[in-house]
């Protein structure tokens, strides 16, 4: 029996990181969305006697083998479950990577889900939760299937309200990301090594109390300040940033670690889209990700 499983990206309409923890991971706080775009997952349980996990993918670069969070989710499962079963993991990827969408996390999450699906559910909600935190940060997240607001080092998510969940379901997103991507981790480090784009916590948690006593589309808390060093290093972000914000009057922001930012186009109509679209091309050129979520 085989699996097929969606795998949403994700975009960070607010991110705070506020500092470092004794860990070595960073402190954050963060109001999250899974999109209608992302990846689709295929699964199936191979013979008993086969004893290694297979993994393909449509692109290229994409790596196959133990880095992988797929790969990494299926070991990960047998040993909380005790099992003996090796998969089969088939990915259509459509998200890019390198881009703070979350793809990675979200195929490892998705691989999870399928997988204890295929096995009869062996594993609990907390079980699959406890797994995904020691994938990675922003692998919870995508358990949920919903708006979530993450806190810690992600790992602790918190499901929205009613009212706050059906705001956010009604964003109209443009996703877009230029050819290059900026690596997680050095993007940690310039937050590490500047201690002055960390983030206030209490102001951060007054703002998403605010518009989560009220949510609106546009009170929606945004920021990132991970744009602080991503900006200084790639200044066309902010560039084109600033550029929609003035000739569309829409918001825009850069998602997670970026490199891909989204431009929420709620407020005007297809032929200012479609212009939108062929603007952020002449920024970026022909080979910029861009998608509609």
């Amino acid at each position: 029996m085989d699996e097929k499983i969606f795998s949403p990206c994700k975009v960070n309409l607010m991110l705070a990181i506020t500092g470092r923890r004794n860990d070595g991971f960073h402190n954050l706080i963060s109001l999250v969305a899974p999109t209608a775009f992302g990846d689709e997952l295929g699964v199936k349980e191979l013979p008993n006697e086969t004893k290694a996990d297979t993994l393909s993918c449509n692109l290229d670069g994409v790596p196959l083998d133990a880095s992988n969070l797929v790969i990494k989710a299926a070991k990960l499962f047998r040993e909380a479950t005790g099992g003996n079963n090796f998969f089969a993991f088939d990915l259509h990827k459509r998200t890019p990577f390198g881009a703070g969408l979350g793809g990675g996390s979200s195929n490892g999450a998705a691989a999870l889900i399928a997988m204890n699906r295929l096995c009869g559910n062996p594993l609990g909600i907390r079980e699959l939760e406890i797994i995904a935190a020691e994938l990675g940060s922003d692998c919870p997240l995508f358990l949920k299937g919903n708006p979530v607001v993450m806190r810690g080092r992600g790992e602790q998510v918190f499901d929205l309200g009613a009212e706050a969940s059906e705001c956010i379901s009604r964003l109209k997103l443009l996703l877009f990301k230029p050819s290059f991507s900026i690596s997680t981790a050095w993007a940690y480090s310039q937050m590490r090594e500047n201690p002055q784009y960390y983030a206030d916590s209490d102001d951060a948690e007054a703002s998403l109390s605010e518009w989560l006593e009220n949510p609106s589309i546009s009170g929606l808390p945004l920021f990132n300040n991970m744009q602080l060093p991503a900006f200084k290093k790639y200044p066309a972000l902010e560039a084109a940033i600033c550029e929609i914000r003035e000739r569309f009057g829409i918001p825009a922001m850069m998602s997670g670690s970026g490199s891909a930012c989204f431009a929420i186009i709620n407020d005007i109509d297809e032929e200012s889209v479609a212009k939108l679209e062929g603007c952020i091309k002449d920024m970026f050129g022909k080979s910029c990700f861009i998608a509609r979520a």
